[in-house]
This record gives structure tokens, sequence and C-alpha cells, in this order.
């Protein structure tokens, strides 16, 4: 993290901490006086960017946040209210078109002329918008002016914007089986940036808003004191009964030790997280005219590599083919596409299937205005399935924070299209054209997932793709393993619950072979320890820098049992005569965790990849592990409180290496299988489709 977007971050939580770093100060709620509403919480999200990146254009310098108001009508007479907000004396509207605020959700465009926004005695609703500029930014105050239409009785507040000291962090939803689609259980990350300790009492869900109706959950806590001390974090793992799959909140109710109790809040949309591993648009044909999933040997390959979703609807050949021997029906995968017929699609059948709605491309790249996406994604309010968004630029992707309910992004670097221009980097003894830090995904990844708190997050890597190229091509235009491995990596430890191929288009494949491996072990990695993926969250990211150029990345996913200890070689070097990035191959390293309390003095400490469960030299430390191990690009280590933990990723990866035989087909090293894909994709000889390497 550069240290510029540092100071951005570090001077929000320092305006936090003046506004409410004594507890007694803390903003429960606004109560207005004349009007039966309570504002029970105001959750600010900063915006933020990276100065990291090289553009020939610089970024917007403003920045404003993402501001939702959560807010509860405390009247019990039975009168509803209809709402009217403006701020700073003008409305949503005029914001909107003077390029103040990017995107809103409030009573106007919440209901309509003939169905106006009301709020009925104890009902909740959020009311959100993300401004554009530093007049809304942390630190400022917004005049909130409220009007209910149907009494005509206006109040008036003042709306500090500032980021709360305890934070909610991030949220998974969990059912009660790996392929249930009704989330029971909610795995809540935590933080606090008082200067006393906070504890967690109580954790409720709100699935029905307008009703007011509140579940209360069964709480289990790490650390089991349900404490999170000054600066650090925690997990609350909230059972909550079923879940239905619509927009609700989640409240989580601290209490400090004079007593004092507070509420923080977030929005989200219930729904059973998975670890979905997707490959591109695998309905586009090759050249020769065949649909790839409608060939054995390309879904067995996929199969292999633990890909299990994809980009489409309905594929002739393949959706279709539900027989009992179908093809559907033996390789079957989730998938991401419009799915604008909701009546159909929120059956279980389809919601099981359902990664998520993909609809709008990338809207940056199109200069589709955030308001824009809002209102064409509004259309999915009623689906029981989740939204989901490309963002491509992080330079100018907070304007579109908080629209969906899984945003993700895509940023490659090697041999593609890009945001940043590659030849400004000044980081290597040339110029290089071809290619940009492999370490800015970590960059990205972290800023979106700041920016989309307590939302999860996904990465469309990097992958083999015919079409990489520009005026300064490599000869080889897709990434090497060691490219692929590295940026995917950068997703992983920085935090992301899902992982997206791109695209893995059937004929580069078999242009180059050499992926085929890397994506297998990396599939095979990720299913080892996708349920810490799921459960954790990214609680450290330190860089180690060279004389010149980043040395290692390390980083910590912390989970409630377990932590992912990550370590990434990034003293690569350009190839400039092959135009590719080389490694200089496995070397030594020692490195520092610190962990959180709950999992400090580990019972085991051990490495995985692809092919085994190592021992690795290891000792605690007053704030987490000392490591003493070697890596090659990349290097993954548990550490453990359960002492079975070893044992258990040991059969696990047992397991997973038998899944990959069953499929009885290699093509990365078998030239038989090889050559059946091959054929089955309509090429005759590897001489059509070589290319210079």
């Amino acid at each position: 993290m550069s240290s510029a977007f540092v100071i951005r971050l570090v001077a929000a939580a320092a305006i936090a901490f003046v506004m409410f770093g004594n507890p007694s100060a803390w903003a429960t709620t606004i109560r207005l006086d004349t009007l039966p509403l309570d504002i029970v919480d105001v959750i600010v999200t900063p915006h933020q960017f990276s100065d990291e990146f090289k553009y020939s254009q610089p970024p917007d310098p403003e920045l404003g946040a993402l501001v939702r108001l959560v807010v509860r009508h405390r009247g019990d007479d039975g009168a509803a209210m209809q709402p009217q907000l403006r701020f700073n004396g003008e409305d949503a509207a005029a914001l909107l078109a003077s390029d103040e605020w990017a995107w809103y959700e409030l009573p106007d465009n919440l209901g309509n002329a003939d169905a106006p926004f009301t709020l009925t005695p104890g009902a909740l609703s959020v009311f959100t918008f993300n401004a554009r500029t530093a007049a809304w930014g942390v630190g400022t105050e917004v005049s909130l002016e409220i009007t209910d239409l149907l009494t005509d009785t206006t109040e008036t507040v003042t709306l500090p914007i500032a980021v709360d000291p305890l934070r909610i962090r991030s949220i998974t939803g969990f059912a009660a089986d790996a392929d249930g689609i009704i989330p029971e259980r909610l795995v809540i990350h935590l933080s606090n940036d008082l200067d006393v300790p906070a504890t967690v009492r109580e954790v409720a869900v709100y699935p029905e808003t307008r009703s007011g109706s509140r579940q209360q959950a069964t709480i289990e806590t790490r650390p089991e004191t349900g404490t999170v001390k000054p600066g650090a974090t925690m997990i609350v793992m909230a059972k909550t009964g079923p879940l239905p799959l619509t927009h609700g909140l989640v409240e989580v109710v601290f209490e400090t030790a004079d007593g004092a109790r507070h509420s923080r809040w977030a929005r989200m949309r219930f729904k059973a997280d998975r670890f979905d591993i997707s490959s591109g648009w695998m309905a586009i044909a090759t050249p020769k005219g065949v649909v790839p999933v409608t060939r054995e040997s390309f879904l067995k390959m996929l199969k292999r590599m633990h890909v299990n979703c994809f980009w489409g609807d309905h594929i002739a050949g393949y959706t279709d083919d539900t027989g009992p021997d179908g093809l559907y029906t033996r390789y079957p995968m989730r998938q991401k596409a419009y799915f604008e017929d909701i009546d159909t699609y929120n059956a279980d059948e389809w919601v099981a299937r359902i990664h998520g709605v993909d609809r709008l491309g990338e809207p940056q790249h199109v200069n589709m205005p955030p308001m824009e996406v809002y209102n064409i994604l509004k259309h999915y309010d009623a689906a029981r399935y989740p939204t989901t968004l490309t963002l491509s630029d992080e330079k100018g992707w907070r304007y579109w924070a908080g629209i969906v309910d899984f945003p993700h992004y895509d940023a490659y670097r090697v041999s593609a299209p890009a945001m940043d221009n590659w030849r400004l980097y000044d980081c290597w003894d040339r110029t290089v054209f071809w290619g940009a830090p492999l370490e800015g995904i970590g960059v990205m990844t972290r800023s979106l997932r700041e920016l989309s708190e307590p939302l999860p997050i996904a990465l469309w890597s990097q992958n083999v793709h015919e079409g990489w190229q520009d005026q300064f091509t490599r000869l080889r235009r897709s990434p090497t393993p060691d490219e692929i491995l590295l940026q995917a990596y950068q997703g992983l430890a920085n935090g992301i619950i899902s992982l997206y191929w791109y695209s893995l288009q059937s004929n580069s494949t078999l242009m180059y072979r050499d992926g085929i491996d890397v994506t297998t072990r990396i599939g095979r990695e990720i299913r080892l320890l996708e349920d810490l993926y799921l459960s954790g969250f990214a609680t450290h990211h330190a860089r180690v820098m060279g004389a010149q150029r980043p040395d290692l990345e390390l980083n910590v996913i912390s989970a409630p049992d377990a932590a992912i200890l990550f370590a990434m070689d990034t003293s690569y070097k350009p190839d400039h005569d092959k135009r590719v990035f080389v490694f200089d191959g496995p070397r030594d390293i020692e490195a520092e965790y610190p962990l959180p309390q709950w999992l400090q003095s580990p019972e085991d400490v051990f490495r995985v990849d692809a092919d085994g469960v190592y021992d690795v030299a290891w000792e605690s430390t007053a704030a987490g592990v000392h490591i003493r191990g070697r890596i090659d690009c990349v290097g993954v280590y548990i550490a453990a409180k359960n002492p079975d933990e070893r044992e258990l990723r040991a059969q696990r990866l047992a397991a997973l290496k038998a899944h990959e035989e069953a499929v009885n087909f290699d093509p990365a090293y078998n030239d038989d299988d090889f050559h059946t894909l091959m054929r089955d994709l309509g090429y005759d000889a590897p001489s059509e489709f070589e290319v210079p390497n």
C-alpha cells in the first residue's frame, strides 16, 4: 500500500477519532424532535485511490464518501410517513445534475408518483448517496432537511460525515450444507479504532426492513470473550436461522466498560456465499465453429481445473442437455449472465445455479454513469440472486461503490488493455511497454475491498487468452505460468472470495498448453483452503522493499480457527528479449506475521501447496509468528489453533487429487488427451493454433 494511500486512510481515521474516540461522545442515534424518525446509524465509507499507478491523466483528487443513513420510524400511533430529504438545501436530482453526487437511493427513487415511498411505525429503511466531491467527504457536515409530505412537517438536523471507530469489515453467509441456497449463519469481522475495548453483546438481523421484523442471533466470538481491543479485529459467528434471499440489515451491538452501548449496522443481500472459480465466455465458438462447452473433453479439463462457473445463460447442447446422461447433468456449472426474467430465475433450482447478474459489462469503459447503472440494476431488487458489476479503472471506481451485491474488477498486468500507462513505470532498468507491476493487482484488491465493505469481492484474473496484444506486444501474448500464478495470488492474499479466469478461451488453452497445469494447481490450492477464504478477512499486508523494487509481500487472511499466511515474491525482472517477467526461482525467506489475538500462540504452523503439506521452521512471537522457509514465486502457510488442522488439510488435499484423477483426462501432460481436446475443438494439427513463444 503506497504512502499516499495510507495517508488518506489515516486521515479519515483521525477525524473519526476526534469525533468518536471518547465512548461517551458516540453519536449512537440522531433523534428528530418533531418528526417520529431516528437516524440510528450513519455508515460512511471514505473515497480513496492509490497513487501507485501511472496514468497519462491524473485522477480527480477530490475525495467524497459513500454515505448510508439507517433510519427507523419510532412512532406507535399507526401513522405512516412519506419522508422527503434535502441536503444542504438541494434535492437529490439537483445534486446529481451538478455532479456533486454520483448516484443515490432515497425516497425519491424508492417510490414513484403512483406509489410514494412510505415508512410505517417500527419500520426501517436505508437512504444512500455516493458523493463525488470533497465537500461531502469525511470531516464535513451536512444540513439534512426532512419533510413528512403527509403532515407537511419539516425538521433540519446536522449530519456529520465521519467514519465510526467500530466498523463491520466483512460479512459472509453460510447455508446448512455446501450446496444449500438459504443462509442460516453469518461470519462477521469487526474492527475497533476506539482507545478503549468494546464487547459485542448481541447481533440481530432485519430481513424485512419495511416491517421492522427482527431476528435475534445466537453468537460465538473470536476471541471467546467477545471483546475487541483498541486497534484490533474480532470475529462474530452468528446463527440467525434461515434468512430470506432479500436485502436486509445486520445490527451488531457493542458495549464499553462504562456501560455505553452502540449499534453498528450493515445493509446487504442475504445469500449463501461460495468460492466460485469461473471461466470466461464459454459459449463463444472457436475459430473452427465449435462451442467448447458442448464438448465433453473441454468440460473434463474445466472440471479437473476445479472450475465450477462460467459466463453464459442458455447454451444449446450443454445447459439443455439435462437427461440422466446429459452433459450438464454430468458437468454442471454455476453461471453468470443477465437473468432478467426474475419470475423464472427466482426458482430454487435457478438460484442454486446463479453466481450473479453480470449484465452491464464494464460501465467505466463505456462512460455509463453510476446513476444509470443503478437504474438498470434496480430491476433486480425482487430477485433472490445477487447483482455483480465489473469495474476496471481504480482511479474512478469509487463512484460506482455501493450499487451491487458482489462487486468485482478486471485489470491485467501483461500484454493486455490496461487502465494505466505502462511505459511510465520507472522501476526497472529499461522502459517496459508490454507489462506493469504485477503487485498492482493487490493494490486494486485492497482498494475495492475497502470501498465495498462489508460486501465480498471477486477478481477477473489474467489467464491464457488469444487476443492479448497492443502496439508493443510480446511474442507470447498470454501470461506465463508464473505471471498467472502471482496475479491470482495477489487477489487471493488480499481478500477475494471468488476468482474468474479471463478467460480460458478454448483455442488459447491449446496455444498455451503450459497454462493448463498452473491453472489446475491454483484451483486445487483454492479448494484446499476455500473455507478459510470464505470465513476469513484480510488482516495484514506488508511490503518488503529491495533497493529499487519491492522484494516480498506478506499477507494474512484470518479465519475463526486458522490463518492463511502468504509470502509473494515481487523481485521478478523483465526479460527484454522474450518480453516476459522472470523469477529467479526458489528463494529463502524470513518473515514476521502479526496474528489477531485469538490466533496468537498457534498449535501448529505448516506450509501447503498443490502437492502436499510440509513442515516449516517457525516460532511464536509476541504479536504472531516468525517463519523461516523457502518459496518459489508464492509461499502459503497455515497457522492453526486446532492441532488436527494439518491432518485435516492433508486429507482434503488427497480428496482433491482423487477428484482430478477420477476425471481421467489430463491434457497438460497426456499427449493423447491433448490431441483429443484439439480434435474436439475442431483442429486437425497443432500447426493450426501454434503461436510464437
